[in-house]
């Protein structure tokens, strides 16, 4: 038991997650990633969340990274009522993960590149720790 423990991945290892603050709908954001970083980001099928609604994302997967733009905001039934993925971060719009075991892709440089793109309000590196209770749906 004690050795398999030792060979299983944690799976969240090399794991960045950005969130993004943008007036951009999300198909733009995900070009302009895929310009700035050189990624094929494709609309997924919408993801189940928490039985409360759906979630719009964009997916690129080689064999040993996956990248996942998220939108923050779940789509329900009730126009009245907002759900957010991450309602204490009720701010971000998007969020934009990047596991990476090969460990080449350079976020810093997709940061400073989209800091600079007109509809693009903020970017930032989020503290994964504080959110790994959630963020394993990004990778599930």
């Amino acid at each position: 038991m004690k050795r398999k423990q030792l060979i299983t991945h944690y799976p969240l290892e090399r794991v960045t997650l950005l969130g993004i603050t943008s007036t951009l709908r999300a198909h733009k954001l995900a070009w302009l990633i895929n310009q700035a970083a050189g990624l094929m980001l494709a609309q997924a099928a919408v993801l189940d969340w928490e039985a409360a609604g759906q979630v719009v994302h964009f997916l690129f997967e080689t064999e040993h990274c996956t990248f996942r733009l998220v939108k923050n905001k779940v789509v329900t039934g009730e126009e009245d009522k907002a759900a957010y993925l991450f309602s204490d971060l009720k701010y971000v719009d998007f969020f934009f993960a990047v596991q990476d075991l090969t460990e080449t892709f350079d976020v810093d440089v997709l940061c400073r590149t989209l800091r600079t793109t007109t509809g693009v309000a903020y970017i930032s590196q989020l503290d994964l720790k504080a959110y790994v209770d959630r963020a394993h749906f990004f990778f599930h």
